[in-house]
């Protein structure tokens, strides 16, 4: 075909809204205006291309997946569970959120645990507690003395032994230190030690140091009889599974 010249047709000018557009359908003339084509059309399943500028405040996606995205302070609408369960996130910072009931495998964390933080009653149970570092330390003041700790057996109890301090308190019958080291005074017989908690119903040692030479018989709790060397400190271990206490000499 031979390439024919078009010469001296009018300058362009910007469509105007209502300027039309001729088609046939079907033998019959129709127009389609400029209007139509582009104010508010809709796009069915159109496939766009890089999107360099533009408002997208209005639109909305379902599945959207956004590469590598650089957001700006953007306004969320109503976030539920349902509409953010397939969301993930990594090292997310968030600023003193309200956290309801968790779970998890572990726990941890770097700096402290405050008293303010633990309930007064109840129990911490678990297989393992683990302390670490230069201030891993558990102190007494934190556990109140009506909470357990508890793991695969009792004898964590040995490890916190009672309050602090020690007291004295003479030889008798039966005697109950309520305190982890405590001089005995006296020389009556002892026949009966009455485990103090945490010991009671678990395992637990506690230390009596003579200050008299008094003895102790097995007509109690007391598994062996034997003699007090005064100055010599008595460790007395006390076992639920028998409810007796065994000395560490006689």
């Amino acid at each position: 075909m031979t390439t024919v010249a078009i010469s001296n047709l009018p300058a362009a000018s910007a469509a105007a809204s209502s300027d039309i557009i001729p088609i046939v359908q079907g033998g019959t003339t129709k127009r389609l205006t400029n209007t139509q084509l582009f104010t508010s059309p809709a796009l069915v399943t159109p496939a766009l291309g890089t999107v360099a500028s533009g408002n997208i405040s209005a639109c909305t996606s379902t599945g959207m997946v956004l590469s590598t995205p650089a957001l700006s302070g953007p306004t969320l609408g109503t976030v539920t569970s349902g509409n953010i369960s397939n969301c993930t996130s990594t090292s997310m910072v968030m600023v003193t959120p309200v956290i309801g009931a968790a779970t998890g495998t572990s726990l941890v964390l770097s700096g402290s645990l405050t008293a303010s933080g633990l309930a007064t009653t109840g129990a911490i149970t678990g297989d393992t507690l683990v302390l670490s570092g230069a201030s891993g330390s558990l102190n007494a003041v934190s556990i109140a003395a009506n909470n357990d700790l508890t793991a695969n057996n009792a004898s964590i109890a040995t490890f916190i032994a009672m309050s602090g301090g020690v007291n004295t308190i003479p030889s008798a019958g039966t005697i109950a230190p309520v305190k982890e080291i405590s001089y005995i005074s006296g020389t009556t017989a002892i026949a009966t030690i009455t485990p103090q908690a945490p010991i009671t119903g678990k395992n637990g040692t506690i230390i009596l140091i003579p200050t008299g030479a008094f003895t102790w018989t097995t007509a109690g709790n007391i598994a062996i009889a034997g003699t007090a060397v005064v100055g010599r400190a008595l460790h007395m271990t006390y076992t639920f599974t028998t409810d007796k206490w065994y000395p560490s000499y006689v």
